[in-house]
């Protein structure tokens, strides 16, 4: 695959995630306590686009993460990836307390930021205003949102720039 293709894919994979935070805003009528919150208020018949959304990006976004990503770290763009797919798959499991969705998320989190941290340190900048606006707001509801807003952003960045 060409390089230049990947990066496209990649594009039009972060292009998709961010646009369905925009759908899950608006959905919500304002910010979603997290970007997964939004499949469990759909109507059953609905809930696999949330799924469909994820594992596209997934599969969209990890050969330029493992194309950014050095020889010895290539395996938290794997372990990032398969985070998102079972975030994705999680709907589709009837198990009430989410555990697949839970482990992944961490997994997904965790990986991606190690990764930010091995690319580029500086793109933890991204965070500071998070940091800030956690640490003077009153209502801690929508945080977990744009945390992971950050971590998408973050993950773009490595990526895109």
């Amino acid at each position: 695959m060409g390089t230049e293709l990947i990066y496209i894919m990649c594009v039009v994979g972060f292009t998709i995630i961010f646009g369905y935070c925009i759908f899950a805003t608006i959905y919500n009528k304002g910010l979603p306590n997290s970007i997964s919150q939004i499949v469990y208020a759909l109507d059953d018949e609905w809930k696999w686009t949330f799924t469909a959304v994820m594992i596209a990006v997934a599969f969209l976004i990890a050969p330029q993460m493992m194309e950014v990503a050095r020889n010895n770290i290539e395996f938290l763009a794997y372990l990032t990836s398969v985070g998102l797919i079972g975030v994705g798959a999680d709907p589709l499991v009837k198990d009430e307390k989410n555990i697949i969705h839970y482990v992944s998320a961490v997994i997904m989190g965790v990986a991606s930021q190690v990764l930010v941290y091995f690319i580029n340190p500086w793109y933890f900048a991204l965070w500071i205003p998070y940091v800030l606006y956690t640490l003077y707001m009153e209502d801690g509801s929508k945080n977990m949102f744009l945390g992971e807003i950050v971590m998408l952003l973050a993950t773009a960045a490595i990526c895109l720039l």
